[in-house]
This record gives structure tokens, C-alpha cells and sequence, in this order.
């Protein structure tokens, strides 16, 4: 060890041996501290034991919801608003997207859920924002989307690392 470190070894250990007696003196006199009484030890009744086994007990009260007294009243009824199924020309899917290459059409996606040539309305389920576009069966589709759409038209109904998206198709 260096020096300074049996320095500050000694310091340390003086301090604990000087505060904590003092820190014990000065809270033993406290009637707030929970700290175990000699009294209690050598068989003697504390005067909180004495108090204790002098004051007469009651009996709990029933719980509120075995209480036959209260009325408890229905909850109300609550109307949730679903969207109609799908009709016979339109679908729900999932989009995503894939970059056109050389496409003749400026709207182009691809879906097996309409016909080919057929103009598709795509609308975004989780924020209402819908596009247009021309079906041409012209790329992969992957397994997890219904309907793949031009990269740069996909975004104008969400964003790229929302895909898939959920979509109503109509056409």
C-alpha cells in the first residue's frame, strides 16, 4: 500500500469509530425510533404492550361489494363503429412497396386481387390517406403484402418502414 492510502485508511476508520457511537448516543432518547427496548427484554411489559392488551377490538367492516345496500348500476352500452365488409370489387390486404423499373405507367402496383389494367384505388387504413394506380402485374409480389405498390407513390400513403400497411383496395 502507499502512503496515501493508508492515510486515507486510517482517516476512514477514525471516522466510523468517532461517528457512529456519537450517532447512537444522540438518537437513543428518541421515542420515535423503532429500535428494540431493554425493557421488553429482561420480561418486563412495555407500556405499548400494556396499552395494546387494553384496548377493546372492533370488528372490520363488510367489504363494499358484499354490501347488499348499494345499487350497482349497468354500464352503458357502447356503440363501436366498424366498416362495412368488403363488396365484390374491392379487398383488404397489405401493401408494400418496390422500385418500377422502366415502367410506361407513372402509377404502377401489382396485385392479384384485381384484374390487370385495372385502375386500383389503394387506401390506408390506419391514417385515411389513399392513392391511385394502375394494376400491371409487372414485379414480384412478396408473401406478406397483398398488393405491391411504386416506391415513390407508396409514400404518399405511409412510410417506407411502415411496411406492410393495411389497405382497402378498390377498383
Amino acid at each position: 500500500m502507499e502512503v496515501h492510502e493508508r492515510r486515507r485508511l486510517v482517516v476512514a476508520t477514525a471516522f466510523t469509530l468517532i461517528a457512529l457511537p456519537s450517532i447512537w448516543l444522540f438518537d437513543r432518547d428518541d421515542p420515535s425510533s423503532r429500535g428494540p427496548s431493554g425493557v421488553a427484554a429482561a420480561g418486563v411489559a412495555t407500556p405499548e404492550a400494556v396499552a395494546a392488551a387494553t384496548t377493546p377490538t372492533t370488528q372490520p367492516e363488510v367489504p363494499i361489494f358484499l354490501d347488499n345496500t348499494i345499487v350497482a348500476v349497468a354500464p352503458a352500452v357502447i356503440d363501436i363503429a366498424l366498416p362495412d365488409a368488403p363488396g365484390e370489387r374491392e379487398a383488404v390486404g397489405k401493401a408494400s412497396y418496390r422500385r418500377y423499373v422502366d415502367s410506361e405507367i407513372t402509377t404502377p402496383c401489382t396485385t392479384y386481387l384485381a384484374p390487370s389494367g385495372a385502375t386500383i384505388t389503394v387506401t390506408n387504413i390506419d391514417n385515411g390517406l389513399a392513392i391511385t394506380c394502375t394494376n400491371t402485374l409487372g414485379v414480384a409480389k412478396p408473401a406478406d403484402a397483398d398488393i405491391v405498390i411504386d416506391t415513390d407513390v407508396y409514400v404518399a400513403i405511409a412510410d417506407l418502414v411502415d411496411a406492410p400497411v393495411p389497405v382497402r383496395l378498390s377498383w
